[in-house]
């Protein structure tokens, strides 16, 4: 008999398949999105229609966002334990739930990671999202490419919105090394929070000579 505990819970998950990592219960109370959305960020609506309001008057280089979950409490400590805690199988969970939601909405395009830093890889021997793309192009054969790379080892969330904007400017940049541009790309991280990433980046890709780029989360808070 095959057993491990729940990693939200604690509950005991007997003969799971594969990488199961939740029980049933905490399965059904994840919050997946589904309904109404932002056509941009993904974001759940409650009142407004078709847009947000943090979307209404942004340039956006990205065509739209989707993320799998909303940033609960549930998605919140599966993240947390995987960035935080090196606990990598919950890549191989992750990666499967971007896997559903990609092959819904882009079943073509190329995957590219949004790059994190250097310094964080150095220090833990791998780095998060990375390590999802690699799982996706593995075990679920799509194309992925790192167009970007990122230089600077400050953290985005200790700064403020705009310092966060000339951060982020100064410090994403398109890989030199790339030999193959492919035409629509779908960028791959973990939150999309003010999408000031995703954008950054959609931004120096069309700059490349990328003429489609999508957005693949995790969550959106």
């Amino acid at each position: 008999m095959w057993i491990k505990r729940c990693i939200l819970c604690g509950n005991y998950i007997f003969n799971g398949k594969g990488y199961q990592i939740l029980c049933n219960y905490c399965q059904l109370n994840i919050n997946k999105i589904e309904g109404n959305i932002c056509v941009k960020c993904g974001l759940p609506l409650i009142s407004e229609d078709r847009l947000c309001l943090k979307c209404r008057d942004r340039k956006q280089y990205y065509e739209f966002n989707k993320s799998v979950f909303t940033y609960s409490r549930e998605i919140k400590e599966i993240i947390y334990q995987y960035k935080f805690r090196n606990r990598k199988i919950l890549a191989f969970y992750l990666s499967g739930q971007l896997y559903n939601l990609i092959s819904k909405y882009y079943p073509d395009a190329v995957i590219v990671p949004v790059p994190g830093r250097k310094i964080i890889k150095k220090q833990k021997g791998w780095e998060h999202i990375e390590l999802i793309c690699k799982i996706l192009e593995k075990k679920y054969k799509l194309t992925h490419i790192s167009l970007l790379d990122r230089k600077g080892n400050k953290a985005q969330k200790s700064l403020s919105m705009e310092l966060r904007r000339e951060n982020l400017r100064k410090n994403i940049i398109f890989n030199p090394r790339v030999n193959f541009l492919p035409e629509t790309v779908i960028l791959v991280d973990d939150i999309f929070t003010t999408g000031n990433t995703i954008n950054e980046c959609a931004s120096i890709l069309k700059e490349n000579g990328v003429i489609k780029i999508y957005s693949a989360t995790i969550a959106v808070d």
